[in-house]
């Protein structure tokens, strides 16, 4: 028996104005996209984001409160299906990692200046974040196994340890990093993240 992937009728267009998209906007730009610095890079994406916005397809893994779509599982797989051409379609749909991730991180944890500062500017599409977890030596990405350290020493994280790999490293306007702050307990509750 094979598997019917068909959407919902009005869902259609919106995977067909993708995929047009993505061929006559994006996939153009891959020829130079190593060529540019990050101020050219805005200027030539910045406005296709916008015509994303315009479509109502920005961050539609978001829930509606952060000005999302809420889409479950199966249409963001067809729409992933589609920008999965490109490595960075997705950054122009407002929903790549580790962008997607720190967003839905901020929004449970974020008080209202963080929200302000970083959350708002995330979701605008206006900054790019990375996330800081991968340790050589150990298993990699494993938070039972991290050895970076962060101690409170007055009203800031002094941080020791080794990161070896940050996702977004190298374009990011912000960081969230994985540490330990509490060693003595289990290593699931002695973890935290780091903005």
């Amino acid at each position: 028996m094979a598997w019917d992937f068909a959407t919902d009728e009005d869902f259609q267009p919106k995977l067909d104005w993708m995929r047009e998209f993505l061929d006559a906007e994006i996939l153009p730009l891959e020829a130079i996209a190593g060529d540019c610095t990050p101020e050219q890079w805005r200027a030539l994406t910045d406005p296709l984001k916008e015509q994303v916005k315009q479509q109502g397809l920005w961050a539609c893994h978001l829930g509606p409160d952060l000005g999302g779509q809420g889409w479950g599982q199966v249409r963001l797989a067809l729409m992933h299906e589609i920008l999965g051409r490109c490595e960075f379609a997705p950054m122009i749909f407002g929903n790549n990692a580790p962008d997607s991730g720190n967003a839905e991180l901020l929004a449970i944890g974020a008080g209202a200046e963080l929200r302000r500062r970083w959350l708002e500017p995330l979701l605008a599409g206006e900054m790019r974040s990375a996330f800081s977890m991968t340790e050589p030596d150990v298993a990699g990405s494993d938070p039972r196994l991290i050895r970076t350290r962060a101690v409170l020493d007055g009203d800031e994280y002094v941080i020791n340890g080794h990161k070896w790999f940050t996702t977004n490293g190298s374009v990011a306007d912000f960081l969230i990093v994985m540490v330990v702050t509490n060693p003595d307990v289990h290593p699931y509750q002695g973890c935290s993240m780091i903005l």
